[in-house]
């Protein structure tokens, strides 16, 4: 991320926009001298410009000459931990991209151990490669793999902390996956993270076209415990136009930890129930266990 500009909306989406509406304009323009009906065609190079203006102002505000609301959105995400400084904490970021938020996390708490992981795709102005490097001029350590969000190759309990910001939404399902893929990637997040441990997610929890009608996502998040879930607009007091639903409108902050019981019910039923004598019938009609 360089002094004027953010990474989370990527430059190819812009240029797209800008493109379609030059493309409109120009053909409506051009055509109106044989028919005056192609001047219709500035009717949608107005809507695709005004997409561009959006991502070209909301990409700005999310940088540091326009209000640095990326990095207070990862200032929230670090209170929310809460690490001491001499954690030692196994922290895994989800969608890490540019690795801004584990730089943020590594300099106030330096002995935790971060892992950064991404598809890094080719729509992106970033890569591993740019992350370790990133991370080894300003002396610090973290291991990066390139994986999906929907299917990480950990172990489950692997990590006493997870995190991700603004990730979940691109993902999408593995072939064959019942569910979409933000789900998808949120139970893989809780799959990951150690019975007991700690999570801090963003992202657009309340949108039903990425979430549906938000049942799949109460379903899964039944295996937390102190769970708070706060929209990030009025959290932050966010402006427009970030504040609007393609932007950060229907984004909300997870945080909680994971239950201690989470995936170990039936195997904690099977033991107190073996534990337990059998109960059988008495011939008075009541139950009693045999003695």
């Amino acid at each position: 991320m360089n002094a004027r500009t953010s990474s989370w909306i990527p430059r190819s989406r812009i240029r797209f926009a800008v493109g379609i509406t030059l493309a409109l304009a120009v053909a409506g323009v051009i055509g109106s001298f044989w028919w005056r009906g192609t001047l219709l065609l500035l009717v949608p190079a107005l809507a695709a410009g005004w997409a561009a203006f959006l991502m070209l102002r909301i990409r700005y505000q999310l940088s540091p000459g326009g209000g640095d609301w990326e990095r207070r959105i990862h200032e929230l995400v670090a209170s929310r931990l809460g690490f001491a400084t001499s954690s030692r904490d196994s922290v895994l970021d989800i969608g890490c991209g540019d690795a801004s938020l584990l730089v943020a996390l590594l300099e106030g708490s330096p002995t935790i151990s971060v892992t950064g992981v991404d598809l890094w795709g080719a729509n992106w102005s970033y890569a591993q490669a740019a992350c370790e490097a990133r991370l080894s001029r300003l002396g610090l350590n973290a291991a990066f793999h390139r994986m999906d969000a929907a299917q990480l190759k950990f172990p489950s309990g692997s990590f006493d902390v997870v995190v991700s910001v603004m990730c979940f939404h691109e993902v999408r399902a593995p072939t064959n996956a019942i569910i979409p893929g933000p789900l998808a990637a949120l139970r893989e997040a809780l799959r990951v993270l150690r019975p007991g441990g700690v999570f801090v997610l963003i992202d657009r929890f309340g949108s039903t076209a990425d979430y549906d009608d938000g049942a799949e996502l109460e379903s899964i998040l039944q295996t937390t415990n102190d769970l708070r879930r706060e929209p990030l607009v009025p959290t932050l007091g966010v402006p427009w136009p970030l504040r609007i639903m393609r932007g950060l409108g229907a984004a909300e902050m997870l945080s909680g930890r994971k239950s201690v019981l989470a995936g170990h019910g039936k195997a904690l039923e099977a033991l107190v129930l073996n534990d337990l004598p059998p109960v059988v019938p008495v011939p008075d009609g009541n139950f009693d266990s045999v003695k």
